[in-house]
């Protein structure tokens, strides 16, 4: 890992700036926000907070403190830069690359109590830091490009389509209640000879990524696809990442990574399902049942049954 130089790294700038900003008449106060128990230094803020000693614990890491997981390098830590290089040299390089992303998010719950007053769960940090992790890992791999060239036929659609003779497309999307702190998802299942065989709308409590959201609509049609037993079908999505992730031989350990994971299994069980990427605009139904999944959580609508707000896009883009 270049970027770890064995040139002294000053990491006391965090103390020596309180007492300039106070002359400026900038009230900063000394003790730390999180746990309110000791004076803030960069040490403490990122290592030997007990809240966030409970973050290095849960990873496995640990900080070489009595107390933690690992083995101890030290009783007292004073200088940063020494027990990062410490605690990094012993790791695998799995865990040298978490130990970056910790120390971010570990510094975005800080800022959360700071500004927001909003104090970041244990598990929050962890997910951060490892989706954080896995966005690196990915943009790092020639495998998955922002530009990506592993595009198949089938994929980019802009106008949907009916499906081939004998088989089933399943269109997925997902959207978000941030004012409702929820997320829902629709599935809209047709061949071609009718407008719809089946959809469900599915709405969840809770915030996750977009990205998590579309993952999940898609796990959720495999396992639909599982029940139904039907054949020979292929799944429809507007989310590149989710179609590049499931394609991909990375591992990704977060909470995205592990619903791709699920999805991989089940369409393995399957044998007979295709996921193709699209454009937004080839996806119009999927996204207006996922908008409506507010109001029609745990339903599942035949042709007959269908909402009146929702038939008319239904109808067009079937005889469209």
């Amino acid at each position: 890992m270049g970027y770890l130089s064995s040139r002294p790294l000053k990491t006391d700038w965090f103390g020596s700036l309180r007492p300039q900003l106070q002359t400026k008449r900038v009230n900063v106060y000394s003790a730390c926000p999180v746990c309110r128990g000791a004076e803030e230094t960069i040490v403490h803020a990122l290592v030997t907070c007990p809240k966030v000693q409970v973050v290095w614990n849960r990873v496995g890491i640990g900080t070489g403190t009595p107390g933690s997981v690992g083995n101890i390098i030290s009783d007292d830590i004073d200088n940063f830069f020494d027990w990062f290089v410490k605690i990094f040299n012993e790791e695998n390089m799995a865990n040298k690359l978490l130990m970056s992303a910790l120390c971010w998010a570990i510094w975005d719950g800080r800022n959360e109590m700071v500004w927001r007053k909003k104090e970041t769960s244990v598990e929050s940090i962890v997910m951060s830091a490892k989706g954080y992790l896995d966005h690196w890992t990915s943009a790092q791999n020639s495998l998955i490009e922002t530009s990506w060239t592993g595009l198949q036929s089938g994929d980019g659609a802009e106008l949907w389509c009916p499906p081939m003779e004998n088989s089933i497309k399943i269109n997925v999307d997902a959207a978000m209640f941030s004012e409702a702190n929820s997320y829902g998802i629709g599935l809209v299942a047709r061949d071609r000879h009718s407008p719809l065989l089946e959809a469900r709308t599915e709405c969840f409590i809770g915030r996750v990524n977009p990205e998590v959201a579309e993952a999940i609509s898609v796990r959720e049609a495999l396992s639909w696809i599982k029940n139904r037993n039907w054949p020979r079908v292929v799944v429809e999505i507007d989310c590149l990442t989710v179609v590049q992730a499931l394609r991909s031989s990375i591992h990704m350990v977060s909470l995205f990574g592990q619903i791709i994971n699920e999805c991989k299994q089940l369409m393995l069980e399957l044998g007979h399902v295709s996921v193709y990427f699209i454009k937004r605009s080839a996806n119009v139904v999927a996204h207006n049942f996922a908008r409506a999944s507010h109001l029609y959580s745990g339903c599942i609508f035949g042709l007959e049954d269908v909402p009146t707000n929702l038939l008319p896009c239904l109808v067009t883009e079937f005889d469209g």
